[in-house]
C-alpha cells in the first residue's frame, strides 16, 4: 500500500477492477465504517445501472439496544433508497473462542445463507483494521497465513467477499462521515478494553503512532509480504497434498507424509483442514499429530482431538474426521421391490444398483435383513467353501476399527449373504458377475 485513498477514491478504484460485478450487498451494522460504505454505494445504480445493490443487517441480540439498531439500519437504508434485509441470528454464548468469535461465525453463516451466486458481500474494513489484525496475529504467534493481509476480494460461499476500503484509514472515514453528516451508531462494546482488538486500538496504537507515525502503513506492508509468502507456501502445500493423498479417497498416506520435512508436513495438514472447511489447527495440535500419528510405528492407531474435529491413524492411513460417537446398532427389513434403503445411523443408502456392482444376487421377492454386527458372525467364502469370521475379514480388509461395528451385513433367507463393500458369500454371488472397474478394493472372495 503506497498511499492512502479517500473513501470515494478507494471505492471507485475497486469497482474499476470488477467488470463482472452485477450484484452487491453491503454488510451494514449501522456503525461509522459500514455507514460510509452504504453511503458510497447508494448512487451506484445511477452510475452502473447493471449493478443491483442491497444491504444486510445482522442482529446479534448481544446488546440491549440491538433491536433499536436494526430499526435504525432500516431507516437509514430506506432514506438512501437501498433495499435492506434484517437477519436475527443466535450466537453461541459458550463458544470456546469467546463472544467475538461466536458472533463472527453466526454473522458469516448469515452472509453465506443470503448470498446469491456471483454476488459480492462487501465489508467496510479499512487500513487500520489491517494493521490491528497483523499485530493481533503476531501476538498469537501466527505464521505467514495468519499474518497475511486481509484480501480485498476472495471467494466466499456462492460469490465473493470484498473489502473496497482497505486503502483508506479510520481518520479518512471519520472525515467522510462528518462531511456528509452521517448519523451512525456507536456500539459500546467497541470501547471494552477486555477485548484484545479494542485494547490494541485504544491503548497501544495511539502510543505506536505517536512514536512511529507510519505504523499503520508499515504494518500493512509487512502483511502484504506475508501474503506473498503465504501464496508461495500454498502452492507448495498443494503439490505436496497431491503427492500424499491416497488415490480415490480423502485420506493421506502416512509413509508419504513421513518423507516430508516437518514444516512441510504442517503445511500439508493446514491445507487439508482448510479444504475440509474446518477451523485451522493450532501449532501445538500439528505438533501432536506429527509426534503421535505421523512418526509413530506402523501399527499405531492413535487419535489427536483438535477441538471440533480429530485426526486418526489406522495402519498407513491418516484420517480427518468429525468427533466419532459411539456406534449405534441398526436392524432393517428391506422389502421387495427393494427401493433405496437409507440407514441414518451411518448416513448411507443401499441400492439395488450398488448390490449389482458388488455382485450380490438379490431375490426378486421377499425380505432382506440389513443389520450391524453383534459379534461372532461367519460368512461362507471360497472354493472349496469355508466359513470365515467377519471380524477377521474386516481386519484383513483394513477397515478402520471405528467402522467395523457399523459395516452393514446383508442377510438373505436368514443366511449372511454379504459384508457390504467387503465380501459376498459363495452361495449368493451373481453367477454371471465379472470383475468391474470398481472392484479393485474388494477381497478376492467378493468377485
Amino acid at each position: 500500500m503506497n498511499q492512502y485513498l479517500q473513501p470515494a477514491e478507494a471505492f471507485s478504484e475497486f469497482l474499476d477492477g470488477q467488470t463482472e460485478l452485477r450484484r452487491l450487498t453491503v454488510a451494514y451494522s449501522g456503525g461509522l465504517d459500514s455507514h460510509v460504505l452504504l453511503h458510497l454505494i447508494a448512487d451506484l445504480p445511477q452510475l452502473r445501472p447493471d449493478v443491483q445493490v442491497r444491504a444486510l443487517h445482522i442482529n446479534h441480540r448481544l446488546q440491549i439496544a440491538s433491536d433499536e439498531w436494526a430499526e435504525h439500519a432500516t431507516v437509514v437504508a430506506d432514506a438512501l433508497g437501498v433495499p435492506i434485509t434484517v437477519v436475527t441470528v443466535d450466537v453461541e454464548a459458550s463458544h470456546s473462542d469467546g463472544p467475538e468469535a461466536a458472533a463472527r461465525l453466526a454473522r458469516y453463516a448469515a452472509f453465506s445463507d443470503h448470498l446469491e451466486p456471483g454476488e459480492h458481500i462487501m465489508l467496510a474494513q479499512h487500513a487500520d483494521d489491517q494493521a490491528e489484525t497483523f499485530l493481533l496475529q503476531a501476538l498469537r504467534g501466527s505464521g505467514p497465513d495468519g499474518l497475511a493481509s486481509i484480501p480485498k476480494k476472495r471467494t466466499f460461499a456462492k460469490g465473493f467477499m470484498s473489502r473496497p476500503l482497505l486503502s483508506s484509514t479510520r481518520e479518512q472515514l471519520q472525515a467522510y462521515a462528518r462531511e456528509h453528516e452521517l448519523d451512525f451508531i456507536h456500539d459500546p462494546s467497541n470501547d471494552d478494553r477486555r477485548f484484545d482488538r479494542n485494547f490494541l486500538r485504544h491503548e497501544i496504537f495511539p502510543l505506536m503512532k505517536a512514536r512511529w507515525p507510519a505504523a499503520t502503513r508499515t504494518l500493512a506492508r509487512s502483511a502484504n509480504r506475508c501474503s506473498a509468502a503465504s501464496q508461495t507456501l500454498l502452492g507448495l502445500a498443494q503439490e505436496d497434498l497431491r503427492q500424499v493423498r491416497l488415490r480415490g479417497v480423502s485420506e493421506l498416506s502416512v509413509s508419504e507424509i513421513k518423507a516430508l520435512p516437518r514444516e512441510r508436513v504442517y503445511n500439508v495438514l493446514r491445507l487439508w483442514v482448510r479444504q475440509s472447511g474446518l477451523r485451522m489447527p493450532r501449532l501445538q495440535d500439528l505438533a501432536e499429530v506429527y509426534r503421535q500419528l505421523v512418526m509413530s510405528r506402523h501399527d499405531s492407531q492413535g487419535i489427536v482431538n483438535v477441538r471440533d474435529y480429530e485426526f486418526r491413524r489406522h495402519k498407513d492411513r491418516l484420517y480427518l474426521l468429525l468427533p466419532q460417537k459411539e456406534p449405534s446398532a441398526f436392524h432393517y427389513d428391506w422389502e421387495a421391490p427393494f427401493e433405496p434403503l437409507y440407514i441414518p445411523e451411518i448416513d448411507q443408502t443401499l441400492t439395488l444398483l450398488e448390490c449389482d456392482r458388488q455382485g450380490i444376487r438379490i431375490p426378486t421377492h421377499g425380505v432382506i435383513t440389513v443389520r450391524s454386527r453383534v459379534g461372532s458372525e461367519l460368512i461362507k467364502l471360497g472354493e472349496p467353501a469355508f466359513h470365515k469370521a467377519v471380524k477377521k475379514l474386516l481386519q484383513e480388509a483394513s477397515v478402520p476399527p471405528w467402522l467395523r461395528d457399523v459395516t452393514p451385513l446383508i442377510y438373505i433367507e436368514g443366511r449372511l449373504a454379504a459384508v457390504w463393500n467387503i465380501a459376498v458369500a459363495v452361495d449368493f454371488r451373481q453367477v454371471s458377475s465379472a470383475p468391474n472397474e470398481n472392484s479393485d478394493n474388494l477381497p478376492t472372495e467378493a468377485v
